[in-house]
């Protein structure tokens, strides 16, 4: 069923490359509260949580990893692809249990296995927004969204 969500990975497209390119420095700049590094780490594990945990009731594919940010958010979207080719028609109107968040979060639509899966791409575009944010107060270019 990947023809719902053709365009998943064009941020990644344009992200990928730029994040190749950054020194250690800049990955680990700290004009802002958040680094990049810790972005994409967060990117990552927010996908691995919710696709795996949240929405197969899973074990987290990424929990005790030694690998790096980068390599973490590219194993998660490989294997997220999987998954997303292995879904059939009646399950994307699955309804997700999604768990009680501290600070009152709740899906602001009804959580299936579609809203999941599009929760996880607008999260991933938010982050991609905020590293262009990060970049600038840190002093360097962003990606070219």
């Amino acid at each position: 069923m990947l023809f719902i969500y053709t365009y998943r990975n064009d941020v990644r497209k344009v992200l990928i490359p730029y994040l190749q390119e950054l020194s250690p420095q800049q990955w680990d700049a700290d004009a802002y509260h958040n680094t990049i590094s810790w972005v994409i780490e967060h990117m990552a594990q927010t996908e691995d949580y919710w696709v795996f945990q949240i929405g197969l009731g899973e074990e987290s594919r990424l929990s005790g990893s030694d690998r790096n940010p980068l390599e973490q958010y590219l194993q998660i979207r490989k294997e997220t692809d999987q998954v997303l080719k292995s879904l059939q028609v009646k399950d994307w109107d699955r309804l997700v249990d999604v768990p009680d968040f501290s600070d009152g979060w709740k899906p602001p639509s009804e959580p299936t296995m579609r809203w999941l899966f599009h929760h996880v791409y607008s999260h991933e575009a938010y982050h991609a927004g905020q590293i262009g944010v990060i970049a600038r107060l840190n002093g360097f270019n962003g990606p070219l969204f």
